[in-house]
């Protein structure tokens, strides 16, 4: 079973409610970023402990009731595209 989880050397901290800023430590010249809800939910689940796809859209199907499909989709290929989620053990 595919399990998402933070990638090495990305540090981050809870800004505040709904928010997440990131840096990816791998990159010299990476600019810090902050994540909004829905997806600093998200995120704070991964970081919780490695997720499956399955349970992020659960979690993402809470988040948004009829898109949680998309938007579980949206977060593996848009946070996963830039290598600040991987898949795991």
């Amino acid at each position: 079973m595919t399990r998402w989880r933070i990638a090495d050397g990305i540090a981050w901290v809870a800004a505040e409610p709904g928010r997440v800023a990131l840096i990816d430590t791998r990159d010299p010249q990476a600019q810090p970023m902050l994540v909004p809800t829905p997806f600093a939910e998200l995120w704070q689940a991964v970081a919780d402990e490695p997720r499956s796809e399955s349970d992020l859209l659960a979690l993402a199907t809470d988040l948004v009731d009829d898109e949680g499909e998309a938007l579980r989709d949206e977060f593996i290929r848009s946070i996963g595209g830039i290598g600040l989620i991987e898949v795991g053990a």
